[in-house]
């Protein structure tokens, strides 16, 4: 692998796959390899606010697109988005703009939420990320979360802490310090990343 085409101040920014409305980039602070975020064109701080019909369409076909490469590179994933109402929430870490994360593991993160950090939510089972509309309509943050099994659910709490699938990330790979993605970029798996997925798109 060269790594050295990609010493930029952004090479993290890098699109590796992109439609008329959104854009595949690699994930900073990726914990594991293939880490992916679909990230839209338009500014939203997120996808509960997208709320039309054909975006929201035009969404899965990627995600269905997108995972199908990452099934191919990297065995099973899942999805998950932290939707935040407003600037500033907690839920957002620290990022106020519209991003769906794409995550090789075979593991539950709302298992290993549960068991390593004693926090359960309500968990509804939904038929896909258009319900984040519902929650955002009623003023309500939410956690978003597709299954290995594509089976999605979501909830809302009000102090619903930032980064909390990474937390259960980092907790299952034994790096649970390491979860803050300000703080530990991981720059080798993105290098990983964008070098698998380029040589794929």
């Amino acid at each position: 692998m060269s790594i050295k085409k990609f010493h930029t101040v952004d090479f993290y920014n890098k699109k590796l796959y992109e439609t008329e409305n959104f854009v595949v980039i690699p994930s900073l602070g990726s914990i594991v390899e293939g880490w992916l975020l679909i990230v839209p064109k338009k500014e939203i701080i997120s996808y509960g606010y997208l709320q039309s019909t054909a975006l929201y369409s035009e969404l899965d076909s990627l995600i269905d697109h997108v995972g199908q490469a990452v099934k191919k590179l990297y065995g099973s994933f899942v999805i998950f988005e932290n939707g935040t109402r407003c600037q500033g929430e907690s839920v957002g870490c620290g990022v106020d703009y519209a991003h769906i994360h794409i995550v090789p593991t075979e593991h539950n993160l709302i298992d290993i939420i549960e068991r390593d950090f004693g926090i359960y939510y309500n968990w509804r089972q939904v038929g896909s990320i258009e319900e984040s509309v519902n929650y955002i309509n009623n003023n309500q943050p939410y956690l978003y979360y597709k299954t290995q099994q594509n089976d999605s659910y979501m909830a809302t709490n009000e102090n619903i802490p930032s980064q909390l699938f990474r937390k259960a990330l980092a907790s299952v790979m034994g790096v649970r310090s390491e979860y803050d993605w300000k703080r530990n970029p991981f720059t080798e798996n993105i290098y990983k990343t964008i070098d698998t997925y380029d040589s794929f798109f």
